[in-house]
């Protein structure tokens, strides 16, 4: 297995795959051996087989943050973006001090336009002591949020827009044309 894990960091995935699954043939409940070969079919882009790879690790070993987060990276990447969710939702409940996870779901939400639930849970991954390169991931993305926010057109309040539409007079309501008939002629209209 040593040498698929050596393919796997050379860039050799397709190789990779091959020798992870002959590893598996062997032992099929192996899962250093699933867990690699779901990362070459990530690297593959084979969202769907890289699921079931991490869901079997996942299954195998239930306290491995990694193979939740990897299984939950690739539902997403698959476009199952609310079975994702859940995966990370139950990863959280179990181990809420899991930096990947809030990460991972912060970054969901925020894919999903889910602003103030993606910067809350970049919040909490902030809050579970971050490696220096995840501390610098949330913090970028933060700002980068930030700029987008100043740029984002929100939906208007409507119940403000039609308290001020009360306040002035239309362009053409009734009092207007009155109003601009008694300029014009000064007098009312005869109708």
């Amino acid at each position: 297995m040593q040498h698929a894990y050596e393919q796997l960091t050379e860039g050799r995935f397709e190789e990779a795959v091959e020798t992870f699954s002959a590893s598996l043939v062997v032992g099929p409940r192996e899962v250093p051996a699933l867990r690699g070969r779901g990362l070459a079919y990530l690297q593959l882009q084979r969202w769907s087989l890289a699921a079931a790879d991490f869901d079997a690790a996942r299954q195998l070993a239930p306290d491995d943050s990694d193979n939740w987060v990897d299984f939950g990276v690739s539902l997403a990447m698959d476009h199952q973006m609310y079975p994702a969710i859940e995966v990370f939702e139950t990863l959280l409940s179990r181990q809420p001090d899991c930096v990947r996870g809030h990460l991972e779901l912060g970054l969901l939400h925020l894919r999903l336009g889910a602003i103030p639930k993606g910067r809350q849970q970049l919040q909490q991954a902030l809050a579970c002591r971050p490696t220096r390169e995840q501390r610098a991931l949330v913090e970028s993305t933060l700002r980068e949020q930030a700029r987008l926010d100043r740029k984002r057109f929100y939906r208007p309040d409507f119940e403000a827009l039609r308290q001020q539409r009360q306040s002035r007079p239309s362009l053409l309501g009734p009092q207007r044309v009155l109003a601009w008939w008694k300029r014009l002629w000064g007098g009312s209209p005869r109708i």
